[in-house]
């Protein structure tokens, strides 16, 4: 009963993801088709088993990933279409096979969500040949204060792992500020496109009347890069499906 929900929630935000990764942008269409799905899905199995208990929970599960994950928004943690998605999985997959689904679904995908953007900025820096310039250039103004501290981290602590792992911390510094800088970017208008992103405004991708408007009011806007975060959830859902 429940692999054909799976099924589909994998197969949109595997197509999500990509999407996002090649735009920046979350197709719009997608959380509607898995919002849409997933009730109309559950509410036939509640009529087919004279239960309502799988609408209800559909709803419940699917409003509380929605309201959790607008919440993230609001608090600029990843973008509206990220929102939403979170939010379809709740109501195309309102329950797993296990007791704690829904806590343990938002757990991995913080934990997936950090690997994922460690290894997304790490990559990015090592295609970008600005980034990997202004990384070695910054480095070696402060050479003699990175290698110091992990060199003393190395010496007060006695687990080597964990110093060197707080060791790097100023490598970590100066590679993520330079990142930070790397993925702002100031554009002529008119080649904004839909779904951009202006730094210094939510998490929400420009739309066709925004530009024109911009077009009309300005010549150069500055345009906020990032993690591109939608594939974490066809991540997590792997997962989910692996091993538990």
């Amino acid at each position: 009963m429940i692999e054909i929900p799976f099924l589909i929630a994998i197969s949109t935000t595997l197509f999500a993801g990509v999407y996002d990764l090649k735009t920046s942008d979350v197709f719009e269409e997608i959380p509607a088709i898995m919002i849409s799905v997933g009730l109309f899905y559950w509410y036939i199995i509640s009529l087919i088993y004279k239960e309502p208990f799988y609408i209800v929970n559909s709803i419940s599960v699917g409003l509380f990933f929605l309201f959790f994950g607008l919440l993230l928004f609001k608090l600029g943690f990843w973008g509206d279409g990220d929102a939403w998605i979170l939010g379809g999985i709740g109501f195309l997959l309102p329950f797993y096979n296990h007791p704690f689904y829904p806590f343990l679904f938002i757990l991995l995908v913080f934990i997936v969500g950090g690997i994922y953007s460690l290894i997304y900025i790490i990559v990015y820096g090592l295609l970008n040949k600005k980034v990997r310039v202004s990384f070695v250039l910054e480095f070696k103004k402060y050479k003699n204060i990175c290698l110091g501290f992990l060199i003393l981290c190395m010496l007060i602590s006695i687990f080597i792992p964990i110093a060197i792992f707080f060791g790097f911390f100023p490598i970590i510094y100066l590679y993520s500020k330079i990142i930070e800088k790397s993925m702002k970017k100031r554009i002529r208008t008119d080649k904004l496109k839909e779904g951009d992103v202006l730094v210094g405004r939510e998490i929400v991708g420009l739309t066709k009347e925004e530009i024109e408007k911009l077009k009309r009011e300005k010549r150069f806007v500055e345009v906020q890069e990032g993690v591109r975060f939608t594939m974490v959830f066809p991540i997590t859902l792997i997962f989910i499906y692996l091993f538990f």
